[in-house]
């Protein structure tokens, strides 16, 4: 099996992101399911190359005030 590279998603960010959304996320960029653990505050996973904020930030949940 290739090597696989850790990312780690900031606090900045882990804020806004559920979970479930990055898992699923995740599995249509790499096409398998890859696990996500939530340790000190930060999303961390193994995957075959390190995931761009581009690829992620339109999971961000912010709250707008109308």
């Amino acid at each position: 099996m290739a090597q696989l590279i850790e990312n780690i998603i900031n606090p900045d960010i882990v804020g806004y992101i559920r979970k479930e959304k990055l898992e699923a996320r995740l599995r249509i960029v790499f096409g398998y399911d890859i696990r996500v653990r939530h340790v000190n505050e930060r999303f961390v996973f193994d995957a075959p190359r390190l995931v761009t904020r581009d690829e992620i930030d339109d999971l961000r949940e912010i709250d707008r005030v109308n």
